[in-house]
Parts: C-alpha cells; structure tokens; sequence
C-alpha cells in the first residue's frame, strides 16, 4: 500500500462527509466520494508526496462534482447581462463596480499572498487547507486572510 492508499483509507470518512455536502444528498455523496476516492489512486502517481493530500483530494473532488454538473445539464454559464435580466433588475453602475472590484481582488491576489489566501477561503477552503497549500502556519493563514478583510473593506468603502 503506497503514501495516497493509506491516505486516502485514513480520511475515508472524511472524503464521504465533504461529498455528502457537496452533492446535498446521500446517495449522490456517496457516488461522489467513490468517483474521487478512484480518480484519487489512479493518478497517485502524480501526487507530490511532501505536500498535504487533502488540498488534492478536495481539488479532484471538486472538478469532478462541477463535471457532472455541467454532464447533467445543471450548472450553465451566462454573460452578466442575462443573469440581472433574471433577476429582473437592471443595474449596470452597480454591475461595473462589482466587475472592477473582482477584477482588481483578482489582480491583488497575483501580487500578494494575503489577498490569493482570501480567495482561496472564499472558495471553501478551510485554515488548515490554505496553510498546507501555501506552506504557511494557520495563524498567519489567519492573519492574512484577517488583513485582506481589512482591504477588501476599506475598497468598498472608498
């Protein structure tokens, strides 16, 4: 049994409980958790043994729920423009500001490490994830993301 076996039988039941949430129903969960646990042994080769596994498992886990999404017909992408048409509002001034402030986070987040730290934790990725993904201790995961809190809330200010 190599490194990604043993891993991957060590945290069994927390690759089923995460699949559950993600696919909101048992069953699918289940189906989920399996199809990743496969993906996961298949290309254990590929892993890098000095890093954290769960960050990749998550990672697999993740793009493999979002491909069936998207088989099923579930997830479909839109231009901004529909998406406030649906919601029956038009409001272009506010969907500029919206698309700048993402765009200059987006920016940021190539620069600095606290801002990609933010926008891995807006993505779903827990203190301890971040920290093994970026090789940094949880509390100064915390203190940036802490920090970059603090200056995404003073851009919407001003």
């Amino acid at each position: 049994m190599n490194g990604v076996e043993r891993e991957v039988e060590r945290l069994y039941s927390w690759i089923r409980a995460v699949a559950c949430r993600m696919a909101c129903d048992e069953s699918d969960g289940e189906d989920l958790a399996h199809d990743t646990i496969v993906k996961a042994l298949v290309n254990a080769r590929r892993f890098d043994g000095t890093k954290d596994v769960k960050p990749w498992i998550m990672a697999i886990m993740s793009n493999t729920f979002k491909s069936r999404m998207r088989h099923c017909g579930l997830i479909s992408f839109c231009p901004l423009q529909e998406v406030w048409a649906l919601c029956g509002r038009e409001d272009p001034a506010s969907a500029e500001a919206s698309r700048s402030l993402l765009s200059l986070i987006r920016s940021m987040s190539s620069k600095d490490v606290k801002m990609r730290s933010l926008l891995l934790y807006a993505e779903g990725y827990d203190y301890g994830e971040i920290a093994a993904m970026t090789g940094a201790n949880v509390g100064t995961v915390k203190s940036r993301i802490y920090y970059a809190r603090q200056r995404v809330k003073s851009l919407l200010e001003s």
